[in-house]
This record gives C-alpha cells, sequence and structure tokens, in this order.
C-alpha cells in the first residue's frame, strides 16, 4: 500500500472509530471500487459492516464486487436481505451468481424473489452450474444480432441495448436455433458499410466455449488465440453468455495462487478464512503429518543402517548434503513438470520426450554434482573409496530425484488428482527414503574399504 492510501485508511479508521461516518465516506467519494476494496480489506470485521452500511447502492455493488471472499462473508453476515437483493439487483449477472454462492438457499430464494423477473432468472441459471466451468464464469449479459441482420440494425441495436454492458468488444451472430456462426467486432461494425449484411462482413473464425469447459482449459484458448470476449455455448450450440478478458485473468490469478499453495502443503481457502487459525491449521497439518511420518520413516531406515554409521561415522558427515541437493532437484522438477502440465506445455501424449530431457539434464546436474562431493570427500578424509562411494550416491540420488520430480505429478494428473499436491511435503518425503536408501545401501557394499 503506498503512502497516500496508508493515510487514507488511517483517516478512514479514526473516522469510523469516532462514528464520523460521513467523513468516512466523503474519504472514498473519488477512488476508484478496487481501491475503495483495497482499503475495507485492511478494516476489521467491526469496522467494515459499520463502512458498508453507509455506502450508495451503486458504490456498494461496485465495491463488493472486488472484495475477497473472507470480505464478502463477513459484510454479507447479517447484511439485511432488502439491502442485499438492492445491491444483487445493480450486480452483473455472474458476479451476481458469485457473491450468492455463498449465501444459504433460503437467503438466496428471497433474494432473488425480490429483483427483476428476467435478472432473477439469469442469476439462477448460472448458480446451477460448477463455479469452476464455463458456464459458472460466464455473464449473461451480451449482444447477439440474427446473421440476416444489416450494419445499420446491428448498430441500432447496439445502441440500444449496450449502453450499461460492461467490457462489450464484440457482438455475437447467430441463425434462427440461436446457434453462434460469427462475431463482429466493434471496429468491423464501424468500418462497414450500413447497408451490408452481417453474415458478409462477420469473422467467422470465432471459438465458441461449451459451458462444461473447465475454466482452466478457458483460459488456455484465451491465451492461445488472443481472444478478448468469447461466445459460452450449450452442447447443441445455442447462445447462453459470454466471458471477458477480465474474468480470464481472475481466473488465471485464481488457478496460480491455488497452485502454489497447494505445493507448500496447504490450501487455497487459507486466503479466505483470513485470521480462523483453526481452520488454517486444518489446511496445513495432513500435509506436516505426512513430512512427520516421512521424517520418522527415513530415522528408521537410518537406525536400520546402524552398524554401517558406526563402522564409518565418516558417513554420517555426507547426509545433509546429499539429501539436500536431493530435496533441490526433486522440487526443481516437480515445479516446472507442475507449471507445464498447468499451462499445457507438457502434453501426456509425449511423456516420453519430456522424461528423455529430465533424465539428460538430471544426469548431466549428477554428473557434475556427484564428480564435485566425490572429490571434496576424498580430498576432507583421503579417502578414494569414500570419495567414490559419495560421488556415485550423489549422482544417483540426484537422477532419482529429477525422475521422481517429473514422474509423480504425471502420475497424479492420470489417476485425476491435482498435481500439485504431489510437490511439497510429498516429494519430501519420497525422495528422504529414496536417498537415504541409496546412500546407505552403496556404502554398506563398500563398508570394509571405507572404514579401514
Amino acid at each position: 500500500m503506498t503512502k497516500e492510501r496508508s493515510d487514507t485508511l488511517s483517516l478512514l479508521k479514526a473516522d469510523l472509530n469516532q462514528n464520523r461516518l460521513v467523513e468516512a465516506v466523503q474519504l472514498l467519494a473519488d477512488l476508484h471500487p478496487a481501491d475503495i476494496a483495497d482499503l475495507f480489506e485492511a478494516l476489521d470485521q467491526h469496522e467494515k459492516k459499520k463502512l458498508f452500511r453507509e455506502l450508495d447502492i451503486d458504490t456498494a455493488s461496485e465495491v463488493i464486487a472486488e472484495l475477497s471472499e473472507f470480505s464478502q462473508d463477513q459484510i454479507l453476515a447479517d447484511l439485511p436481505h432488502q439491502r442485499l437483493g438492492e445491491i444483487v439487483d445493480e450486480l452483473d449477472s455472474d458476479d451476481a451468481a458469485d457473491l450468492l454462492a455463498s449465501v444459504p438457499k433460503e437467503v438466496v430464494e428471497e433474494v432473488l424473489a425480490s429483483i427483476d423477473v428476467e435478472d432473477s432468472r439469469e442469476v439462477r441459471r448460472l448458480l446451477a452450474y460448477d463455479e469452476e466451468t464455463a458456464g459458472g464464469i460466464m455473464q449473461a449479459e451480451l449482444l447477439a444480432v440474427p446473421q440476416e441482420a444489416t450494419i445499420a440494425d446491428t448498430i441500432k441495436h447496439v445502441r440500444e441495448h449496450g449502453k450499461d454492458l460492461e467490457g462489450l468488444a464484440n457482438i455475437f451472430v447467430i441463425n434462427s436455433r440461436k446457434q453462434v456462426v460469427g462475431q463482429m467486432s466493434l471496429r468491423r461494425l464501424i468500418i462497414s458499410d450500413p447497408g451490408d449484411i452481417v453474415a458478409e462482413v462477420m469473422d467467422t473464425s470465432v471459438r465458441p466455449i461449451p459451458v462444461e469447459m473447465d475454466q482452466e482449459d478457458v483460459a488456455r484458448i484465451f491465451q492461445k488465440y488472443d481472444i478478448i470476449s468469447a461466445p459460452v455455448v450449450e452442447s447443441d450450440g445455442s447462445l447462453v453468455g459470454r466471458i471477458t478478458i477480465d474474468d480470464v485473468i481472475d481466473i488465471i490469478e485464481d488457478e496460480i495462487s491455488e497452485d502454489v499453495l497447494r505445493m507448500a502443503g496447504t490450501h487455497e481457502d487459507e486466503l479466505v478464512y483470513g485470521d480462523q487459525i483453526w481452520k488454517i491449521s486444518r489446511f496445513r497439518l495432513p500435509w506436516l503429518l505426512i513430512t512427520l511420518v516421512g521424517g520418522l520413516l527415513t530415522g528408521y531406515l537410518l537406525w536400520l543402517f546402524k552398524v554401517a554409521l558406526a563402522d564409518a561415522i565418516v558417513l554420517v558427515t555426507f547426509i545433509p548434503v546429499i539429501m539436500a541437493l536431493g530435496g533441490s532437484v526433486a522440487i526443481q522438477s516437480t515445479t516446472i513438470t507442475v507449471r507445464g502440465l498447468a499451462t499445457g506445455a507438457i502434453d501426456l501424449r509425449r511423456l516420453g520426450r519430456t522424461v528423455y530431457k529430465e533424465t539428460r539434464v538430471g544426469l548431466l546436474m549428477a554428473l557434475a554434482c556427484g564428480l564435485t562431493l566425490g572429490i571434496a570427500a576424498e580430498i576432507w578424509h583421503r579417502n578414494p573409496v569414500l570419495g567414490l562411494t559419495v560421488g556415485t550416491s550423489m549422482a544417483l540420488v540426484i537422477l532419482v530425484a529429477s525422475l521422481m520430480g517429473t514422474l509423480i505429478p504425471v502420475a497424479f494428473q492420470r489417476l485425476g488428482i491435482d498435481p500439485a499436491v504431489s510437490s511439497g511435503p510429498f516429494v519430501t518425503m519420497v525422495n528422504d527414503i529414496s536417498g537415504i536408501v541409496i546412500y546407505l545401501s552403496l556404502s554398506s557394499a563398500f563398508l570394509k574399504y571405507i572404514a579401514g
């Protein structure tokens, strides 16, 4: 937050604490709704509720659409249903559906019954779709014209119905069955002759999005084809909504946050629940328990090799570096693989190419690190066999870690499990176990030369 925002926040808190509510609202008068939302996020629950009650309906509807789910839930907790209905009536259909998704069903019914019938019907339809599909993120508001219309007819239609439509970039063209057959950008509309028929000048390369498509796939299509907006269609091709680039930006941000949090062994809802420490702990604890189990198994393996370690205590000095390098390589490979699967850069149908590449990279790193550690071990302890054993172990551990970091996320993907959950604590546990087994097994084989 900039100094200007920090100063505004201090003044805002002071006004709220002293119940100078008119002054508090005036502080927000010239700010963009997104900036107001940033200030709201820095307030406590009581302050949020007090300030939100004072906002006019237009400002309240714009601000609540910009807030995090956590702040929305705090404000909606005891918001009068009549005021909620007034706010929902001002929102775009997709924002209204997102807001009502976390509200009890009986409240949703009461709110939808209080707003315009057509708006209510659109929101109900959006609420029926899975929130992570194209249907769940689309908005019902759009402009569509029949393919036999003229450019003059289309311009008139835009003027009559497009005034309140945000993010208008394309007008979709439909046939008699309401199926999308093309689209027309505003630029094309302006430069075309008023007497031209839409079907003759429209862009037929439009890419309709199936209503059940996963939101990640939607984002990939927008990115691949540089799309600003796209029509959403039912299985029969009929037009039901549109998705705009601002929706896709939100998807990308959400998916990246989700993957990063899962790779850290926690959950995206941790951002939603803010300071609710019990719920946050419940998200983190399962993965920490996996790490705990992995640590106990690693300790048990060390106990099994206690004879080798007792006879050649020098072996203990290289366990940290072997485990650390192996873990680092595994996390690197896993991160690259998870990201490649998420963006589509890694194709499961051509998995062999990816494994071949990671094998070569892993082999090169294994030779470099293994040789370096082996030379260091020989110089340090004046034992060539020790150097050879440590260096070979290091090379094998890195090679195995590189392959595991690639294959484990792919295996999760094939099983229908988000590959992001395969990294972090899980890979660390598997890598620790395999690293100890490789190192101490090889050391035991040459123990008499090392101990002697």
